[in-house]
């Protein structure tokens, strides 16, 4: 049985292996979050300890990413150049948009900046994009100013440099641009570029999250969930964290699921934490993976299944989340139901295939 087991963990790797490295690289980001294990399930009349792993949500040091759309906030008054781009005549938008630059029209300026930053119609030129954002922003397009910025928090184009960072998403930020809020709010968490201020941080966070940042409505529940004292509010937290796992969030799926499981500012439902832990699981998360397993051994808002947990909790092992109580139960399991674990957690393979290939 032992070397079964072992074969199917080998087989829920290989169909994992192919995984973008931006998700693997989230998938570690995970796993280094855990506290010291303390929730390991224990026989099935027992109580499961869901406790929080608290992934902070990360610094976007990329202006093109995230929740931003590649021609977001790019003002459609760079006229025929900024039409060109939306189309994809990336070249024609560059002719375009130096002729609007050459005549002082600030939008084209950040368009050219956009272009050299993501090498679209010209070989990418980082230096050359901080040149144009910088020339931009200082006619005051603060478009210009928090893609600077970006590049500034992430050390391209410009020597890494978060004090001045800081100051152009402030600039950004005044003008309601929520990726400039979020980033800002985040710092002034941190007091990375910035004075340490979690009233700061919470003003930003709710500005990106009231505009609509998914990623800012995660770092407000958090920071209302596990911030300074005079901040918590466990109703309010689970509000925020609640529309962020609807966003698609996936780390905050699987704390919306513990806030359920619990009773944390939400009324307790384990059938729909098991809902958002399902969920989460399926877009390839291996916490969401084992406290889903866990759920399934102890029959708590999803019937007993153990062929169902130990094909989960072979997936989440794969990924580096390991559950020494799980691995005896599948141990225990008999040869036909081994073979069950091995059938569904093949099919669970292609389903997590199939979701990271969207």
């Amino acid at each position: 049985m032992r070397y079964l087991l072992r074969r199917l963990t080998i087989l829920a790797m290989a169909s994992l292996t192919a995984a973008p490295l931006a998700l693997q690289s989230t998938m570690a980001q995970d796993q280094n979050q855990l506290p010291p294990r303390s929730d390991a399930a224990g026989p099935r009349d027992q109580t499961i300890l869901l406790s929080p792993f608290m992934i902070q949500p990360p610094m976007r040091t990329d202006a093109l990413g995230g929740n931003t759309d590649i021609s977001a906030g790019i003002r459609p008054d760079a006229d025929l150049a900024y039409g060109a781009f939306q189309r994809g005549w990336y070249l024609t938008a560059l002719a375009l948009a130096t002729k609007r630059a050459e005549a002082g029209h600030t939008p084209a300026k950040t368009l050219i900046g956009v272009l050299y930053e993501t090498g679209r119609g010209v070989s990418q030129d980082l230096p050359k994009a901080a040149d144009w954002y910088e020339l931009a922003a200082s006619e005051g397009d603060p478009q210009a100013a928090l893609r600077l910025a970006m590049l500034y928090l992430a050390g391209l184009g410009r020597e890494k440099d978060t004090e001045q960072a800081a100051h152009l998403l402030s600039t950004a930020a005044d003008a309601n641009l929520p990726e400039a809020q979020y980033n800002l709010g985040l710092l002034y968490q941190s007091g990375d570029g910035v004075e340490r201020d979690q009233a700061k941080a919470k003003n930003y966070l709710e500005a990106a999250a009231e505009n609509g940042d998914q990623d800012g409505m995660y770092a407000l529940g958090l920071l209302l969930l596990e911030g300074d004292e005079q901040f918590r509010d466990l109703r309010r937290a689970a509000y925020w964290i609640g529309r962020a796992a609807r966003r698609g969030v996936v780390a905050a799926q699987v704390q919306y699921a513990i806030m359920l499981f619990k009773g944390d500012g939400v009324e307790p439902d384990e059938r729909e934490a098991a809902d958002w832990f399902e969920r989460a699981a399926l877009a390839g998360n291996p916490i969401a993976m084992n406290r889903l397993a866990k759920l399934y051994v102890n029959g708590r808002g999803r019937p007993v299944n153990l062929v169902e947990a130990a094909a989960w909790q072979i997936h989440a092992s794969s990924l580096g989340i390991f559950d020494q109580e799980l691995d005896e139960m599948a141990q225990s399991l008999s040869l036909e139901e081994q073979e069950q674990v091995s059938e569904r957690a093949r099919i669970l393979g292609t389903q997590l295939q199939e979701v990271l290939r969207q």
